[in-house]
């Protein structure tokens, strides 16, 4: 048996039919994250200059960095440009946003920048005047079979230094990346 629409208006509004049950809306705000304790990563903030030797170059590349607090409180934002070198064709602009992740126990660095460049590394903090940083965004290259990871140590307040490498897949060279940080 068929039922016309008005009948069916009719029985719907005198709870003959049930009514389809509209979504609960949830008021409960969504709680904020703690901002982090930028404590021990303060003394970044400022313009640094780098110079940064690989093996398999003939001379090191200069690169500026300037950090700052993010006006939110959660981040500290990193500007970096990396001047012309002969093998490097043009000056490249790489932006950094680091963070602590109180769920994981662990500092966050998201990467991005010219020609596409992107990277998401993580550590688990400083180690006395250390802290090692872990790219989890790295994958095996028709050039490059591994690496490891970046290892920054404090010197000073004004300077920092680093150390990594990576592994070339044609030839298995092992080439070592070194830096030297000092701040303005």
């Amino acid at each position: 048996m068929r039922m016309s629409a008005g009948i069916f208006a009719l029985a719907l509004l005198a709870g003959l039919l049930p009514a389809t049950a509209s979504p609960q809306v949830e008021s409960t705000p969504i709680p904020a994250t703690k901002k982090p304790n930028f404590a021990s990563m303060n003394f970044l903030v400022g313009t640094w200059t780098c110079s940064t030797r690989s093996a398999r170059r003939p001379a090191p590349y200069v690169t500026t960095s300037t950090y700052s607090m993010d006006p939110n409180g959660y981040w500290i934002s990193e500007t970096s440009t990396t001047a012309k070198a002969p093998w490097i064709p043009q000056a490249l602009t790489i932006s950094d946003k680091y963070t602590y992740d109180p769920d994981a126990h662990r500092w966050v660095d998201v990467t991005y920048g010219d020609l596409g460049a992107y990277g998401l590394s993580y550590s688990s903090g400083w180690n006395g005047n250390r802290i090692s940083w872990h790219d989890i965004g790295f994958v095996p290259s028709p050039d490059i079979s591994s690496q490891t990871d970046t290892v920054v140590t404090k010197v000073s307040d004004t300077k920092t230094t680093s150390a990594s490498s990576f592994t070339e897949r044609k030839t298995g060279r092992h080439v070592s990346v070194n830096g030297v940080c000092t701040k303005h």
